[in-house]
């Protein structure tokens, strides 16, 4: 057998997309929290802060306090896990490229929820607070999208 077309190609990276997309939304709850659902304030009100180097998966949810994150996808374009802890429960996404960061948040972002935005890599969960605990530590940007 020969190498797959490019639109075979192209059809299963998009898919890959997808699917990460669609389980971060359950990993997150869609993006509701306890405002009801209220998006939260934007992100403006943050204070912007270094976007950090490009780290691994387990780095980033080591310095975040998850011991084992649930490894969800293992792809050449990303890594993503679930990570649960006293915290709660957030997503960890790294990334080859940049572009491939900005395409999945552009996606991801129609569904919703509270974003912290590094290079190459974004951490998705439902509370701000704690995405700005997280940033203290490992650096980034707060993003919220409203669905």
């Amino acid at each position: 057998m020969g190498r797959p077309s490019l639109g075979t190609q192209l059809t299963t990276r998009a898919s890959a997309v997808l699917g990460c997309v669609l389980a971060l939304g359950l990993a997150t709850g869609c993006g509701g929290g306890a405002s009801g659902g209220q998006a939260a304030p934007a992100a403006a009100a943050a204070p912007a802060a270094d976007a950090g180097p490009p780290a691994t998966l387990k780095q980033l949810a080591t310095k975040t306090g998850c011991k084992k994150p649930q490894v969800q996808t293992d792809a050449e374009e990303l890594r993503q896990g679930v990570c649960k802890t006293d915290k709660g429960q957030y997503t960890v996404t790294t990334f080859a490229t940049d572009k491939g960061k900005n395409d999945w948040l552009e996606e991801a972002k129609k569904w919703g929820g509270n974003y912290l935005v590094g290079t190459r890599w974004v951490i998705a969960g439902n509370d701000p607070g704690v995405l700005q605990s997280f940033s203290e530590k490992v650096g980034g940007n707060i993003e919220t999208a409203a669905p």
